[in-house]
């Protein structure tokens, strides 16, 4: 009797086992849309940047017309610092939704978050006294000046 409760456990932790790898999927797995959404929304929830992008590039293939899943995969490229393709997918989700708002603004964002950079090396490349020193370093607080009073705005709302 012993042994039959043991075997029924070991194959009820075996069976357990299995479904759990089942419900996490593989890059191969073929899923259903909703359940494909269900995952990939966790993931962005979660903050799991690289499956987001994994989970909303497979949503893209079955539904090409998406822009929210190619917005969320500039998010996630964004918060992976990757900006030359998060600025891809916004461009990709603007093809699809051109007036959306959302994508327009965190496109903008991540350009000058760019141009920022460029400028940044531009003030390291260049002695203080090169008129082109001195404008990198203008840009470069007007557009921290930009993104400090931005945040002050909608810390007041």
């Amino acid at each position: 009797m012993k042994y039959f409760k043991l075997s029924t456990l070991l194959f009820i932790v075996l069976a357990t086992a299995c479904n759990v790898k089942n419900t996490m999927p593989g890059p191969e797995a073929k899923i259903d849309e909703s359940a494909l959404k269900k995952i990939a929304a966790t993931a962005y929830n979660n903050e799991a940047w690289k499956d987001v992008i994994r989970y909303y590039k497979q949503l893209t293939k079955k539904i090409p017309s998406d822009a929210e899943s190619w917005y969320r995969i500039g998010n996630a490229y964004t918060q992976l610092n990757q900006t030359r393709f998060a600025v891809d997918a916004y461009q990709k989700a603007l093809t699809i939704d051109s007036s959306n708002s959302k994508i327009l603004h965190n496109m903008g964002v991540v350009q000058l978050q760019e141009s920022t950079r460029t400028f940044i090396d531009l003030k390291n490349q260049t002695q203080p006294n090169d008129p082109l020193h001195i404008r990198a370093q203008l840009v470069i607080n007007t557009i921290a000046n930009l993104f400090y009073k931005e945040f002050e705005i909608e810390m007041k709302n």
